[in-house]
């Protein structure tokens, strides 16, 4: 596709996702319990820049902002640049650098991540897990006490049984397979129209990946069931309630201080989805991307599933995702093509996914008392700019980096787009009913749907009977987060961001609460603005410069994880 369609793809597809947040108002930015945690640290900064007091100390939050700033700027340079290995500092590789076993399970690209540390804020404060100090400490216990049961229990243990020959591939990568355990070349089984060539699959072999990913998918469903009897279950009763009662129940402080302004009218929302959802069918229709009643079915998924998801997200600042429920759907609906999966996926899934980044900002201006017609201009035309400004660096990049998306390209390996790649063919080329229908090698993997729709209830009858036990601190939903982002983030960003968590949002709260009220919040915007004005300028300084080379360049630390048990040594052409 060249750049017109492409940014009317783009347009289409997050603007729709606006008029979705505006349609949700109502229940997840009007209610005081819907925090919207991130949203906090916006507030804090903004209110720190206009800060005139120090609140009865030397240091103001003015202060504690600027020192992490400059602190997080300068410090960037140094695992940015000069020693990249501070990033992934893999105990167990240093410890035993030729045991398979210490490769695969310390290391973060291909392995579990195990012992494996990093000095480098942007891996704590990742695109996955976002800023450590802005979620509550019992939220981040529950996501993380998932990863731990997912990726270093079972993961492990379905690897080392073998099971579904797992073992002739690396333990954690979205990379596909064959049967042999080499990679899985698509070209070899398209058609010119990149259609799935039946015959030439027949003959080239079944599509294998390894048990981490097909384990994801499997709780991917289970994630969904799970998040739908959780939120009937905890807050059906007050959903009903506000829907029954939307205007005549109690508002907070922010809700009463918003009324003195004009609300954006819900024709306003309505207008802006006919026009985009129009334009959408348009789009998909001429360029022969999707059919027009396949788009239809698309936008009912964020309908039903953008508030529920939001009541999660607004609570523990984690987002489940519904890429794979839309992945599933349509490569039922159209097998055999990929472009169509994609394309619904992106109407599907990042619709939604735009609209609670909407929301949440929608969040941010109630709690700063922007007036909502300004807020809903303002977020139109930015969504509008960043979308060509977003679409013209990606085509420059490509245009102009060596080996981009790929491990030579460090660190532009795009990881998430390698896994979206990876999912297409997956749902899309191959199919569902190929990959996980009955009698299929991974059909086991679609019984987890029945532990996700199952295990939130003994937790919810047992907090009924018993409303002050610890067990009302378990919140099922978030047992599943990590698991949307495994593959494609790093395996270690789970455990650096519950390590930073715990010192933050535990130690800090709990024994200097008074600090951590006026300073956490400002530390933690410090901390990020400074990663991304560094992030900027490193890239520009250093992008034509040949550094001397020594071993702290070298992110790799476990060269074995990139193999397989089964084959590591044949693989590296050594001798057994």
């Amino acid at each position: 596709m060249g750049f017109g369609p492409s940014i009317l793809f783009i347009l289409t597809s997050q603007i729709m996702g606006y008029s979705f947040a505006g349609f949700s108002r109502r229940f997840l930015v009007y209610p005081a319990a819907m925090i919207w945690p991130s949203t906090l640290v916006s507030v804090t900064l903004f209110r720190t820049f206009h800060e005139i007091q120090n609140l009865g100390t030397r240091l103001t939050r003015t202060w504690v902002f600027w020192i992490c700033s400059v602190g997080s700027f300068l410090w960037y340079f140094i695992p940015g640049v000069i020693f990249p290995a501070l990033s992934f500092l893999a105990i167990l590789c240093f410890i035993a650098p030729n045991n398979i076993y210490a490769n695969q399970l310390g290391d973060a690209f291909n392995g579990v991540g195990m012992l494996n540390f990093t000095l480098d804020w942007s891996y704590i404060s990742s695109a996955y897990t976002q800023s450590p100090i802005a979620i509550p400490w019992i939220y981040a216990c529950n996501v993380f006490a998932g990863f731990a049961i997912i990726m270093w229990i079972a993961t492990p243990i379905g690897y080392y049984k073998n099971t579904w020959n797992t073992q002739l591939m690396p333990m954690y990568t979205a990379t596909l397979y064959q049967t042999n355990g080499s990679v899985f070349e698509i070209d070899q089984v398209m058609t010119v129209g990149n259609m799935l060539d039946e015959a030439e699959y027949a003959e080239y072999g079944p599509l294998r990946m390894t048990f981490a990913y097909a384990m994801a998918y499997g709780l991917s469903f289970a994630a969904i069931a799970n998040l739908l009897v959780y939120i009937a279950l905890t807050y059906g009763r007050d959903i009903v309630r506000r829907v029954r009662q939307a205007r005549q129940m109690d508002d907070d402080i922010h809700m009463k201080l918003m009324q003195k302004y004009k609300e954006v009218p819900l024709w306003w929302y309505a207008a802006t989805f006919v026009l985009t959802f129009a334009l959408s069918i348009v789009v998909c229709e001429v360029w022969h991307m999707l059919p027009w009643y396949w788009v239809i079915l698309a936008t009912f998924i964020p309908l039903i599933f953008t508030i529920p998801i939001g009541i999660v997200q607004a609570l523990s600042n984690q987002q489940p995702g519904l890429n794979v429920i839309t992945e599933f759907i349509i490569g039922y609906g159209r097998p055999g093509d990929p472009i169509a999966n994609v394309t619904f996926k992106v109407y599907g899934y990042i619709t939604m996914a735009q609209a609670l980044n909407l929301v949440s900002d929608q969040k941010l201006g109630h709690y700063m008392k922007l007036p909502p017609r300004h807020l809903f201009v303002a977020q139109l035309v930015g969504t509008v700019i960043c979308s060509f400004v977003q679409l013209g660096v990606a085509f420059w990049l490509i245009a102009t980096v060596d080996h981009m998306c790929t491990k030579e390209g460090m660190p532009f390996t795009c990881l998430q787009a390698n896994t979206f790649f990876s999912a297409s063919v997956i749902w899309g080329l191959v199919g569902p009913a190929r990959m996980f229908g009955p009698g299929s090698l991974y059909h086991p993997v679609m019984y987890l749907f029945v532990l996700g729709l199952l295990l939130p209830i003994p937790f919810w009858l047992y907090t009924r009977e018993f409303p002050d036990s610890w067990v009302r601190h378990i919140h099922t939903p978030l047992l599943f987060i990590a698991i949307s982002y495994m593959p494609p983030a790093p395996s270690h960003v789970y455990t650096n961001w519950f390590i930073g968590c715990f010192f933050f949002n535990y130690l800090w709260h709990k024994y200097f609460n008074r600090a951590w009220q006026r300073y956490a919040f400002a530390m933690s915007a410090g901390l990020d603005c400074g990663l991304a004005i560094s992030g900027i300028i490193v890239y520009y300084m250093f992008l034509n410069v040949e550094l001397p080379q020594w071993w702290g360049l070298n992110v790799y630390q476990c060269p074995l994880a990139a193999y397989g048990k089964a084959n590591y040594k044949e693989m590296m052409g050594t001798t057994a």
